[in-house]
């Protein structure tokens, strides 16, 4: 691809950037919890130091499915407004990552928005196939809106549901889930870069091949692994967001796009099915940025921050 087309100052970001953030494909294919485990040593090397008035505590709760104990992350204000509650799902293309990994996000956006924030913590493919990582996020959904109140002193009934890259997949999955169990509790959903559907058809995931940081090859890898060899092709409800059947029930959405992201034109899709279904839906394409632009100091991430804080509730 033209790299000229990367907004100038997020391409002078990522040039800076200490680190690698590079998958090693081979790796990644062939033993991805290697993969997992170098994340977690590096989310653990690089620890965030929240300011001391947001509280951050563990609370386990268990899988409806076989009693795993589910690790629910939660970041709360000391002056948290009890009406705003975000259930969030990271990204990692259901491979890697944990909650912490984007620690200095979420307790920004809790302090900004004085938000009681609960990150779900779910179990990683290939050791765990869908629908788990799916089923763990709805029993996190259910949890908090049975112990809410008692727990954390939340009203659970206006919340948002967030997630980025495969973790927005999660979240899309999970309302979804709600929606045909007839849970009205979640008034939005924040789709952030989301995976979409297993496809892998669209024009922008055939142009871009060789971009860096996201690119066809490892969304073909991270389908694998999600739905394992049998599975991969196959359009199943909650793997594939757009094979479903109630689009109109589901509540008020906000997606974020990239203009330089295989997986813009999901996201657009997935925009126009809800369009066509009558919610009240919000899509911007942000031009000049890739995938996971927001890890990165720049302009651009400056004006995604407050559109989000805008957004949210």
């Amino acid at each position: 691809m033209d790299f000229n087309r990367i907004d100038k100052d997020l391409r002078l970001s990522i040039e800076r950037y200490p680190f690698s953030l590079e998958i090693d494909q081979d790796l990644f294919l062939n033993q991805p919890e290697i993969v997992q485990k170098e994340r977690e040593e590096f989310t653990g090397d690089h620890p965030f130091k929240g300011p001391d008035h947001i509280k951050v505590k563990d609370i386990f709760i268990k899988s409806s499915e076989d009693n795993h104990q589910i690790r629910l992350h939660i970041y709360q204000p000391e002056k948290f407004d009890n009406t705003k509650t975000v259930l969030y799902f990271h990204g990692g293309g259901y491979i890697f990552g944990l909650p912490e990994q984007v620690d200095f996000q979420m307790f920004e956006m809790a302090d900004r928005l004085h938000a009681t924030i609960i990150s779900v913590d779910y179990r990683l493919s290939p050791q765990y196939r869908f629908p788990v990582p799916i089923l763990d996020g709805f029993d996190a959904l259910q949890w908090t809106i049975k112990h809410g109140m008692e727990e954390l002193g939340i009203h659970p009934d206006t919340i948002s549901v967030f997630g980025a890259s495969a973790g927005g997949h999660l979240a899309a999955a999970v309302t979804q889930m709600a929606n045909d169990h007839g849970i009205k509790n979640i008034n939005h959903q924040f789709l952030l870069y989301p995976v979409v559907h297993n496809k892998l058809n669209t024009p922008s995931m055939n142009e871009f091949t060789d971009i860096p940081l996201w690119n066809k090859q490892y969304a073909e890898t991270a389908w694998l692994h999600f739905l394992g060899s049998e599975d991969k092709d196959k359009s199943i409800i909650y793997s594939d967001l757009t094979n479903y059947n109630n689009f109109q029930g589901l509540p008020r959405t906000t997606i974020v796009a990239c203009e330089l992201d295989p997986l813009r034109d999901e996201a657009i899709e997935l925009s126009q099915l809800l369009y066509q279904a009558g919610v009240k839906t919000e899509l911007w394409v942000i031009p000049g940025a890739l995938h996971v632009f927001d890890l990165f100091d720049s302009p651009l991430t400056e004006d995604y921050k407050k559109f989000l804080y805008s957004r949210m509730f």
